[in-house]
C-alpha cells in the first residue's frame, strides 16, 4: 500500500511538472511572439519615418531645382526674346508672329513650373507657417477647380513644429485631391484649432459618403494610405464622424508640448 501511494504521488507530481513545463513553454512562446511583433512594428515605423523624411528632402530638392535652375533658364530665354523683339522693332522689321507665340508658350510653361514647384514644397511653409500656406493653397484650388473651400482657424496665429506643419499640409492636399477626384464635392470646410496641448483639424465636405478605413483597406492607390501613414508619423488620431450628407473627418494631435 505504501509503495502504491508513493507511485501515485510520483505520477501526479510528474504530471504536474509536465503540465507546468508545457505552460511555461507556451508562456515563453507568447512572450517571444509579442516581442518579435513589437520589434517588427518598431522596424516598420522606423522605415516609414525614414521614407517620409526622404520624400520631404527630395521634394524640397526638386522644388528648389525647378525654381532656381529651370525658372532661371526660362527667364534668360524670355530676356533673349525681348532683346530680339526690340532689335526687330528698332530696325523697322515687321515683328515675327512666331516670337509672340513663343513668349506666350514660355509664360505658360513658367506658370506651370511654379505650380509644380509649389505643390512639391510650398516656400511659405517655412517662412509664413501652416495657416498662411493652407490659405494660399486653398485659393489656388478654388481658382483651378471651381470649388468652394471655407477655411477657419482659432486662434488667429497658430505655430506648430515644422514636421507637424508639413505633414498636415500634405494630408490636406491628399484629402482635397481625393474629394475632388472621387467625391464629386462642391463645398469643403476646413477648421483648424490649437491650444498648448492639442491641435485639431476638422474637414467636412458635401460629396459622396465613404468609409475612410474601409477605403484604405480596399484602395489600390496610395492617397489614403499616405494619409494614414502621415497621421501615424505625427502620432495623431483620425476619427470619422457620421453625418447625414457628405463626410466629416477629425484629425487630433495631443500633447504638442
Amino acid at each position: 500500500m505504501e509503495n502504491e501511494s508513493e507511485l501515485k504521488l510520483f505520477f501526479w507530481l510528474g504530471t504536474a511538472i509536465m503540465i507546468g513545463l508545457v505552460c511555461l513553454i507556451l508562456l515563453l512562446t507568447v512572450i517571444y511572439q509579442k516581442k518579435l511583433h513589437k520589434i517588427k512594428q518598431e522596424e516598420a515605423e522606423n522605415l516609414l519615418k525614414i521614407s517620409l523624411e526622404s520624400e520631404k528632402r527630395e521634394r524640397k530638392r526638386i522644388s528648389s531645382d525647378l525654381h532656381d535652375s529651370v525658372m532661371g533658364d526660362l527667364n534668360a530665354i524670355r530676356n533673349y526674346l525681348a532683346i530680339l523683339d526690340n532689335t526687330e522693332q528698332n530696325s523697322k522689321i515687321h515683328k515675327n508672329p512666331i516670337l509672340g507665340e513663343v513668349e506666350i508658350a514660355l509664360q505658360t510653361m513658367q506658370e506651370n513650373i511654379q505650380g509644380i514647384s509649389y505643390n512639391l514644397m510650398p516656400p511659405s511653409l517655412d517662412s509664413s507657417g501652416l495657416v498662411a500656406t493652407l490659405e494660399n493653397y486653398f485659393e489656388r484650388i478654388q481658382k483651378w477647380n471651381n470649388k468652394t473651400i471655407h477655411f477657419q482657424h482659432k486662434p488667429s496665429k497658430i505655430s506648430v513644429a515644422e514636421n507637424i506643419g508639413y505633414e498636415l499640409y500634405r494630408i490636406s492636399q491628399e484629402l482635397i485631391n481625393n474629394m475632388i477626384k472621387y467625391g464629386n464635392v462642391k463645398f469643403i470646410f476646413f477648421y483648424l484649432e490649437c491650444d498648448e496641448n492639442l491641435l485639431r483639424l476638422t474637414v467636412k465636405d458635401d460629396g459622396i459618403p465613404f468609409d475612410f478605413y474601409e477605403s484604405v483597406k480596399n484602395s489600390r492607390g496610395m492617397g489614403l494610405k499616405n494619409i494614414q501613414s502621415r497621421i501615424k508619423q505625427i502620432e495623431a488620431e483620425l476619427e470619422q464622424i457620421p453625418i447625414e450628407k457628405g463626410n466629416e473627418l477629425v484629425i487630433t494631435i495631443k500633447n504638442l508640448s
